[in-house]
Parts: structure tokens; C-alpha cells; sequence
């Protein structure tokens, strides 16, 4: 597939070329990152904490499954973008791990194949992850699903870490390429542009591929995909493909990590919002009020510190000096205030981000938990003292089912 993406770009014509092209990606990148603090609707609707003194396992750590990684292709995106790709992060057979590598990624791979070489080897960070790439499935399925939208100039592959986490609790994630709001639409110079329908319908697409995957017996994801629970999980504005995947009679739930509203009437399906106090570019207000447009069961979930950032896996690469931003920033490529909201949560004064995710976690598995899997009316409450130290955590639910 890597080979058919090749052919359908055009290769930069020389050296200047290939430098004027990468100065467009990371300076794009972070205009991108600072178009996410466009407006949105408020809200008056009331909202009540829970309190419960119920435990629940400890979904903040990795699960009892191995994980497995395999890439679907969703057919072609068209020019320039080729064949658009979505990586499946799945429950894997503990008995076939043998030969099988650790699934990792470079940042310069995530960039188009024709640009892939721009990113001098000091900033193409390395992410390894606890996943292990292309071992069986689990015979222990079927599971349920869970379909990701990555945010507005981000990349399928930026959220790994996270997204292999989930699915160590029996979950089959797919995280679609939105290429043309993606890091792949600034890099070629074609204009993003934010179209909910099209979002929609890519996300419908990551759907149908894994459980035609599932149906595969020659596939690795053969029999593992419960097509009856589904739910949506975003970031930003993938957030908003998120929410308005709730219109799909086969979603749900939604979960949405420093999200964007949905695009039209918000959804009476259960959903959950997480947030950032330190974010600057959908920050807690803004969130809060998407919150109170919600009119069904919801929990609102808000963590001390951090940013827009720190969910990805290149925040870490961020912190170090390395990755695209700090390419930008390094070769005054951008300005101070771009490479602001481009390394949100990821600054060295931040808490590394490997504390943040396990709330993300714990938060975004217990609501996949009590909505796919039989208690949909528990309570969601703030953790003890303790659990997630240097952080606080304020939780808020409303209009639970009983």
C-alpha cells in the first residue's frame, strides 16, 4: 500500500523545493493547531456531580490483553492523497507474540511518502509502543469496537500509545486517516478544510473495513469484531466526528478528548468530555459549554495542568526537542505564538506526559465499559487522593439512565 501512495505524488523537484515544502508542513501544522479556538454555541443546561463508592479496576493501567496492530486500507482519498489507511489497534493471541516485533513509527513516516525525507534525523523522534505488530487475534472475541478520528492536522498514528492502551481492555480500535484536514493536507499545500459529512462517512468507512476484516478468515482479524457495540472516540476536532457519529443507529457512545461540539443537533446518546485546564485551544469553558448542550447522560471530565497536546505520542518527542514543531521553532519557521499553541501540554514544565494518558484511559475505557458492556447507569466519580498524583480531577454527570 505504502508503494501505491508513492506513485500518486509528486516528488519535490530539488532540494529548495523540498525545504520551501517543509517549512509549509510544520508552519501549517501549527496554523492548523490554532484554528482549533474557532467559536462555539453556549450553554445554560444544569449539570450535578455524582458521588459512588463503587470500585472499578484499575483501567488507568495496560489491560489483561496483548496487543496487536494491522493496517486497513479504506481505498483511495484521490489526488494528491492516494489510498487513505487506518491503523487497527486489537486484543491479540498471547500464544502468537513469538516473532513478532514491537510496533513502532517515526515522525518523519507520518508525514506523505514524497516528503517523508525532509526531517533531519535530530527531530524524526521514534515512538515505540506496547503493541505488537501483526500477531493473531485473540480467539477469545468477539469485541466490541471503538472507531478514532485524530485531530485537525494530526495523523492517524499520532495517538498510539493511548489508543493501544484501550484496546489491551478488549477493544478493536480503528483510527482512520482524515487526510483532508490531516497533517497529510498541509504538507501537500491543498487547503484543509473541515467538512463534518465527509468525516462522517470516512468514519462509517473504518466500520464496515474491520468487520469485513473480521468476517476474513485469512485475515489477522478474523472473528473479532462485535458489530453491535460501537462507540466513537476523538480528539479536538475529531472530537466533533465523534459526536456526530452518535446519528449512526450503530454508535452508542462518544467519547470526546478536548473536543469540538458536534456539527448539528447534539446527540441524546451517552457521551463523555475530557479536557485539559491548561489547554489553549479548545479550552475547559468552551468544553464545558458543548458539555451543557448535550440533553442525554453525560460526564464531563476535567484534569488539572497540561494541554491540547498531551494526548498525542509527539508531545513526548516535544519535550525532548524533537518532531516537526521543534523543527519549526528551531529554524524560525514560525512564530512565538504558533509554536505556543503547537507545543500545548508539552513543555518541559509540564507533568510528562506518561502521567496524563492514564487518566485519558481510565476515564475513556470505564465509559466504554459501562456503555457497551451492561451498567449504564453507574456513577462516574473523581478518584481517591492518590491515584493520579501531581494531578487533580473534577468530574460532573448529568441525566444518567436509571
Amino acid at each position: 500500500m505504502s508503494m501505491s501512495i508513492r506513485s500518486t505524488l509528486r516528488t519535490p523537484r530539488s532540494p529548495a523545493r523540498a525545504a520551501r515544502t517543509g517549512r509549509h508542513v510544520v508552519v501549517g501544522a501549527l496554523i492548523a493547531m490554532a484554528g482549533l479556538g474557532a467559536g462555539c454555541a453556549s450553554s445554560t443546561t444544569s449539570a450535578s456531580s455524582s458521588q459512588s463508592t463503587t470500585p472499578t479496576p484499575a483501567y488507568q493501567k495496560a489491560g489483561p490483553n496483548p496487543v496487536g496492530v494491522t493496517t486497513l486500507d479504506l481505498g483511495p482519498a484521490g489526488a494528491p492523497y492516494g489510498e487513505r489507511l487506518s491503523t487497527v489497534f486489537y486484543p491479540a493471541d498471547p500464544h502468537a507474540l513469538s516473532g513478532h516485533a514491537h510496533f513502532s513509527y517515526t515522525e518523519g513516516s507520518t508525514l506523505p511518502a514524497a516528503l517523508q525525507g525532509i526531517l533531519p534525523a535530530k527531530y524524526n523522534t521514534t515512538t515505540t509502543t506496547d503493541a505488537w505488530d501483526g500477531p493473531p487475534a485473540s480467539r477469545s472475541g468477539p469485541y466490541p469496537v471503538v472507531l478514532f478520528s485524530h485531530g485537525f492536522g494530526g495523523q492517524r498514528l499520532y495517538y498510539s500509545k493511548l489508543l493501544t492502551g484501550i484496546a489491551s481492555w478488549g477493544y478493536v480500535v480503528i483510527s482512520a486517516d482524515f487526510l483532508e484536514r490531516g497533517l497529510a493536507s498541509q504538507a501537500l499545500r491543498t487547503g484543509s478544510t473541515a467538512d463534518p459529512a465527509r468525516d462522517s462517512t470516512i468514519m462509517s468507512a473504518s466500520l464496515d473495513a474491520v468487520e469485513r476484516a473480521s468476517t476474513d478468515p485469512a485475515s489477522v482479524l478474523h472473528a473479532t469484531v462485535d458489530p453491535k457495540k460501537v462507540a466513537a472516540v476523538g480528539h479536538s476536532a475529531g472530537g466533533q466526528t465523534a459526536f456526530d457519529a452518535l446519528d449512526s443507529p450503530k454508535v452508542s457512545t462518544a467519547v470526546g478528548w478536548a473536543p469540538v461540539g458536534p456539527a448539528g443537533t447534539p446527540s441524546a446518546k451517552p457521551v463523555m468530555l475530557i479536557v485539559a485546564q491548561g489547554d489553549s485551544a479548545v479550552p475547559p469553558s468552551r468544553v464545558t459549554s458543548s458539555y451543557q448542550d448535550f440533553p442525554g447522560p453525560k460526564v464531563l471530565v476535567i484534569i488539572s495542568g497540561e494541554g491540547h497536546n498531551t494526548y498525542t505520542d509527539i508531545c513526548e518527542g516535544i519535550r525532548s526537542g524533537g518532531g516537526l514543531i521543534s523543527y519549526a521553532v528551531a529554524n524560525n519557521f514560525t512564530t512565538p505564538s504558533l509554536a505556543k499553541l503547537g507545543i500545548n501540554g508539552c513543555e518541559r514544565s509540564n507533568l510528562a506526559p506518561d502521567r496524563f494518558w492514564p487518566i485519558v484511559q481510565y476515564y475513556t475505557v470505564l465509559q466504554l465499559q459501562n456503555q457497551l458492556r451492561g451498567n449504564p447507569s453507574a456513577s462516574v466519580t473523581a478518584p481517591p487522593a492518590g491515584r493520579f498524583p501531581g494531578f487533580t480531577v473534577t468530574v460532573t454527570q448529568a441525566n444518567a439512565s436509571t
